[in-house]
């Protein structure tokens, strides 16, 4: 996050009812997400899942995070629209390939994990 220009991101295990989910990056670009929960969304990302620079937020003063008033779980999207495109995005925790967060809560998760692809297949940091 530190090293974040404009609008890093990086997937976050135990969230949309998977073990992760991620933006998928080819050749250091971010290509698509790998996500449980409605794919075509601009920016398919949890709120854990992105950083932001001060600098971005403060030349965009009137970019704003609705906490109303975005249609459920359309948030990050409509905020995230406001500052940068998926092209610029900054694809962290080794291309995406690493979780480094997690969602935590008290309930018992729902998981589903079916990778397709060699490319769902993640490394987990513990």
């Amino acid at each position: 996050m530190r090293l974040t220009r404009k609008v890093s991101v990086w997937p976050v295990g135990l969230v949309g009812g998977r073990r992760y989910e991620r933006p998928l990056v080819e050749q250091g670009r971010v290509v698509g997400w790998y996500t449980g929960w409605r794919p075509d969304r601009p920016f398919a990302i949890d709120m854990a899942g992105f950083a932001v620079n001060l600098k971005v937020i403060l030349s965009h003063p009137k970019a704003v995070f609705k906490r109303s008033g975005s249609q459920p779980g359309m948030q990050e999207s409509d905020f995230l629209k406001q500052i940068t495109t998926v092209q610029e995005l900054e694809p962290k925790a080794a291309n995406c390939t690493k979780v480094l967060v997690w969602h935590t809560r008290t309930e018992k998760a729902n998981l589903v994990f079916e990778p397709k692809h060699n490319q769902d297949v993640i490394h987990i940091e513990v």
